[in-house]
């Protein structure tokens, strides 16, 4: 197994560890609004720290999760003149695009590092219920953007081999009716 194998599977590990770590938050967050709920309704004595949590796992969510579903190719992309192409065309949309997503990614995840690391130095806490330091909120952005641009690089990097790779098939021999798939 080689670097690059071996570099894609921890990849892998991480982000289905991360995935799996967004159902539990969200299990986490569905499981206390509910009691939180019922302490309100029932005993008037609602607690404090609920929708402050809430919130915070509603950014986790998203951003920890978001490179396994690009890795299941579960986004919602609109391919109405993407189906008119050939798929060796089709191929090197992916890869442009892929590339331009990996090339955002990067810089929200430089930006969003920078933010995590300014509010490290400065311990800025939240000023809400809990006391909480605000870099442990804002550190799902830059991680959860670089598993999300190293995935995308994955895919451009195996939408141009399928772009460099796509054989032309001849019916009958005939180089003129070639197929391209």
């Amino acid at each position: 197994m080689n670097f690059l194998q071996q570099t894609g599977r921890i990849l892998d590990m991480v982000i289905v560890c991360f995935t799996w770590f967004s159902g539990i938050l969200m299990i986490f967050a569905l499981i206390s609004v509910c009691i939180d709920v019922v302490l309100r309704y029932f005993f008037n004595s609602p607690t404090g720290w609920v929708l402050q949590i809430s919130e915070y796992i509603l950014l986790y969510i998203p951003f920890l999760s978001a490179a396994y579903v690009l890795k299941e190719d579960g986004h919602i992309k609109v391919d109405i003149l993407l189906s008119f192409l050939s798929q060796r065309m089709q191929a090197l949309f992916d890869t442009i695009t892929s590339i331009l997503g990996a090339g955002v990614l990067l810089i929200l995840t430089y930006y969003g590092s920078i933010v995590s690391y300014d509010y490290y130095i400065r311990q800025v806490i939240t000023l809400k219920y809990l006391k909480i330091p605000e870099f442990l909120v804002v550190i799902a952005i830059p991680v959860g953007c670089l598993m999300f641009a190293l995935q995308f690089i994955r895919r451009a990097n195996n939408s141009y081999h399928k772009y460099r790779n796509k054989a032309v098939k001849y019916n009958n021999c005939n180089p003129e009716t070639a197929i391209r798939e």
